[in-house]
């Protein structure tokens, strides 16, 4: 199932989180202290995986921004 969003670009469940919060990958990646481009990468390509470290700055501040974000909604397996 691909669901596409915006101008018909693919959307993972993180990158359909950030659409649905508002939030564009720019303004993600200075509250996180993550790179733009992994922002883009984690929120449209299927299956990309950052290291752990990274993506447990990504969760922390997801969950500041909405408790219920788990790593299991915003990153569930392929």
């Amino acid at each position: 199932m691909s669901e596409k969003y915006g101008l018909g670009k693919y959307r993972t469940p993180f990158g359909k989180w950030l659409d649905d919060h508002k939030k564009t990958s720019v303004e993600f990646a200075v509250e996180s202290g993550v790179h733009r481009n992994t922002i883009d990468a984690l929120a449209g390509q299927k299956g990309y995986g950052a290291r752990k470290p990274t993506m447990d700055k990504v969760l922390k501040v997801a969950k500041k921004i909405d408790p219920e974000a788990t790593y299991e909604k915003l990153f569930p397996p392929m």
